[in-house]
């Protein structure tokens, strides 16, 4: 639900009359991070249409308030998407060594519609908008959730897409304008025209009769992302990112860790902490308060990783594993791997994630 930001007592029509192009962005945003050189016009509208932007909806970096803009009490279902914003946003600040509020300031809430099932999202739909720090461009993210768990089996998809835009216009954002371009299909066809890239989705499959007491876990899912697409984020939120030597296998591995913390970016953007493992040492860590994956395999993380050109030594036997789970699901087993005692999702406990191919979209449809 839009609300007012702390940006409501700039007048617009400044932005207009006395500074122009990059001051005015550094005026009213500064200190930005390294901006690059654009065209005074660039600049001009970026900063024109954040300002109009803020004023109509409501930034990330607005004060804590118990009142909404109409006056009336603010619940856990209000503040969830803020806060969760909030603190995905802080563990990538950290990580890059940013001054905090760096990247939480450039983060706007045009749509927030949460509905809680005690402390975890029952569902939720979010369209945010994440302003570039260092270019005068910015990244528009939706989220569509759903997971609810009845007598005999359990309500779960999900959708998560991006749109980039090169070219503000020096007008405020429209929420209508935006769910306009959304398909209105299944999660699978929520971003996938009008210049919107699929991120990744997934659900249960209750067709065939899976439903009552003979369900079963049937998941359906794809990683939609891809190296150009990885680099285009990046660049976007951080101007260039220059490919080093494939010799540098340092510099590479640096270059690769870049792109895999840009995507996260879009996923802290609507609340999702998701750790994505780049080195043998690490693992993937999937949110803690909603489902990306049905079952126990990360492929969202391998999927990721896999965009930006990483690969982990055990992530073929992941991918093997989360087959053969998947396949096991489908006939009805509880499928359990020889060294795993099971976790929360059912199955073996698969904290890393495998991929195919460098630069080339995971196929992760389950049929």
């Amino acid at each position: 639900m839009p609300a007012t930001s702390a940006d409501s007592n700039i007048d617009p029509s400044a932005a207009k009359t006395d500074l122009q192009g990059i001051e005015l962005a550094e005026h009213h945003f500064g200190p930005l991070l390294h901006p690059i050189c654009a065209t005074q016009r660039a600049w001009t509208n970026y900063s024109i249409n954040r300002l109009e932007t803020n004023q109509k909806y409501r930034t990330v970096a607005v004060s804590d308030s118990d009142e909404d803009e109409y006056g009336y009490g603010v619940g856990p279902d209000d503040v969830w998407l803020s806060n969760s914003i909030k603190s995905c946003i802080v563990q990538i600040e950290e990580e890059m060594g940013l001054q905090a509020g760096t990247l939480q300031k450039c983060i706007t809430i045009l749509y927030d519609n949460t509905e809680l099932d005690e402390e975890d999202p029952r569902s939720t739909e979010s369209n945010v908008r994440i302003y570039s720090p260092t270019t005068p461009m910015y990244i528009d993210v939706h989220f569509k959730y759903h997971c609810r768990a009845r007598m005999s089996e359990i309500e779960w998809f999900y959708s998560l897409g991006y749109k980039i835009q090169r070219r503000p216009p020096a007008t405020a954002g429209d929420i209508c304008a935006i769910d306009n371009e959304l398909g209105q299909g299944g999660p699978q066809d929520m971003h996938a025209n009008n210049g919107w890239q699929s991120l990744c989705w997934g659900y249960y499959d209750d067709s065939n009769g899976n439903y009552g007491r003979n369900w079963r876990r049937i998941e359906r899912g794809r990683v939609g992302l891809y190296e150009e697409g990885a680099v285009d984020v990046y660049e976007t939120l951080f101007g260039d990112l220059e490919k080093p030597a494939p010799t540098d296998a340092e510099a590479m591995f640096a270059y690769r860790r870049s792109l895999v913390r840009g995507i996260r970016l879009l996923l802290a953007a609507v609340g999702l902490s998701y750790k994505v493992a780049c080195t043998d040492d690490e693992i993937d860590e999937e949110p803690r308060d909603l489902m990306l994956e049905g079952l126990s395999d990360r492929w969202v993380g391998r999927g990721i990783r896999n965009a930006c050109g990483l690969r982990l030594t055990k992530d073929a036997e992941k991918e093997r594993k989360g087959t053969q789970q998947r396949l096991e699901e489908a006939k009805g087993h509880n499928y359990l791997s020889d060294d795993s005692e099971g976790d929360e999702h059912g199955g073996y406990e698969d904290d890393e994630s495998s991929d195919q191919g460098e630069g080339e979209p995971e196929e992760m449809y389950y049929y």
